[in-house]
């Protein structure tokens, strides 16, 4: 499939392109505040060039993506953003001039991933509530303690 697409030198135009076109899209340049775009292009071209040829079976995207981006999802990234930028994924190919037969394939490559991306934003939304309920439970406790103080106090002004 890398050899399709135009090799590693196309690979790497497209790759800038892809993220010029991401961080300038208003709905996805928040997960890119503040992130390194060097070393985001980096480990984009590589993660590329190896589904692109042979993915090893010790590689394990859905950890990688599931538990190294825990904060992307945590800021509301899901499956309808992993759609756009599929979009601008295959809107920077078709601009290289890549044969749309190759587009789809190499589209068909990658969304497989939507379903982590979904996984993800479950997990976020679930760790979200458990950080609310266990909220209530220290709020709780804290409402409770506070009660307890005002007895033991009101207690002891009696008994004097």
């Amino acid at each position: 499939m890398l050899e399709k697409l135009g090799g590693k030198e196309v690979l790497s135009k497209a790759t800038d392109t892809f993220y010029n076109r991401q961080i300038n899209d208003e709905r996805l340049a928040k997960f890119f505040h503040g992130a390194d775009l060097m070393i985001l292009k980096w480990h984009q071209f590589n993660l590329m060039s190896i589904a692109f040829t042979e993915v090893p079976e010790s590689f394990d995207v859905e950890h990688l993506i599931l538990v190294r981006h825990k904060q992307l999802f945590d800021k509301g990234l899901d499956e309808t953003y992993f759609d756009r930028v599929m979009g601008h994924f295959s809107e920077t190919l078709k601009e290289m001039k890549v044969d749309q037969q190759v587009i789809d394939d190499a589209c068909n490559v990658v969304f497989p991933l939507r379903s982590i991306f979904l996984q993800g934003a479950n997990e976020a939304k679930e760790r979200k509530k458990q950080q609310t309920r266990q909220g209530f439970w220290t709020e709780g406790l804290l409402v409770l303690a506070g009660v307890v103080a005002i007895a033991v106090h009101q207690s002891r002004k009696k008994a004097n």
